[in-house]
């Protein structure tokens, strides 16, 4: 009976223009009755998807009316990622799905890549190097361009919605080796003990784990290029490397751009207006970023 019902679905929605299918499908993925009817879903959006981004005008298309899919593109105007979280109810997890595209600055040829998640844990895949097809997934809701002598270097501040115990924060850097992309790069540096894991310098990008619960701020303030982020800690001492009783303890650190590194900086006083641009922004939630 389910089978013939979501055959039915189908029939009617390739019936739509096919953005209107991709939103329907969206809806589907994030609200379906079971697991297995959001997988089904899922195949079916992200092979839409793929076809929907395979026309150049897609780059500019607006996507304003797919709410389950966030989408954002860099400042200057050559990347765009589409992203969505599918919910799976029996494991209270979520799983990241995507696509990035690419546009050439001087040929204006578009360069499209699916992005499949590594699914591998924070300590195994820190150091990393990797690839679309293999990347650490996160849904980006800032992307950094910055320079480093003639080229740029794409920072990503990303959500990774991880147990019903913890969420993750991921800071991960995008550079292009002959015009494919790479997900990770060592470039940072921080003082002992600023972050609660792997010292910077070994990590090509941060992981934060924390309570669910809980809000932790990370955001990026271009006037000081410094990406400004909550100290998290656990509750007591003794509950050290127990992640989901981790969470931001009113102190906070930063990484600063200079000489094509993050340099961390700890312990910053954030009502110092010169390490912020000026704006009083609320933190950005992790339910924001899923919805």
């Amino acid at each position: 009976m389910m089978k013939k019902i979501l055959n039915l679905i189908l029939c009617v929605t390739f019936t739509l223009p096919l953005q209107a299918q991709i939103r329907q499908l969206a809806d589907s993925v994030l609200r379906g009755s079971t697991d297995s009817v959001r997988i089904s879903y899922n195949n079916i959006l992200i092979q839409q998807m793929s076809e929907f981004l395979k026309a150049d005008k897609s780059f500019t298309t607006s996507f304003d009316s797919v709410k389950s899919i966030s989408t954002i593109k860099s400042s200057d105007g050559l990347i765009r990622f589409y992203q969505w979280a599918m919910p799976l109810m029996e494991s209270n997890t979520f799983q990241i799905y995507g696509f990035m595209q690419v546009q050439d600055k001087k040929t204006k040829t578009l360069n499209v890549w699916q992005l499949t998640d590594i699914n591998e844990d924070k300590y195994s895949v820190s150091e990393k190097i990797l690839t679309p097809d293999n990347y650490y997934a996160a849904v980006y809701y800032s992307i950094i361009p910055l320079k480093s002598g003639k080229k740029t270097i794409y920072t990503l501040l990303g959500w990774r919605g991880n147990t019903p115990r913890t969420s993750l924060k991921v800071i991960d850097v995008l550079t292009f080796k002959n015009n494919k992309p790479v997900f990770g790069k060592k470039i940072f540096t921080s003082p002992p003990k600023m972050l609660p894991v792997l010292p910077a310098n070994k990590c090509a990008r941060i992981i934060f784990e924390y309570n669910a619960n809980a809000v932790m701020s990370l955001k990026y303030y271009p006037n000081k290029k410094q990406i400004v982020f909550d100290h998290i800690s656990p509750s007591k001492e003794s509950l050290k490397g127990l992640e989901e009783f981790y969470g931001p303890d009113m102190s906070y650190d930063a990484f600063k751009w200079k000489k094509g590194k993050w340099n961390g900086i700890a312990d910053i006083d954030i009502r110092n207006k010169n390490n912020t641009d000026g704006k009083k922004t609320a933190p950005i939630k992790d339910s924001e970023l899923h919805k």
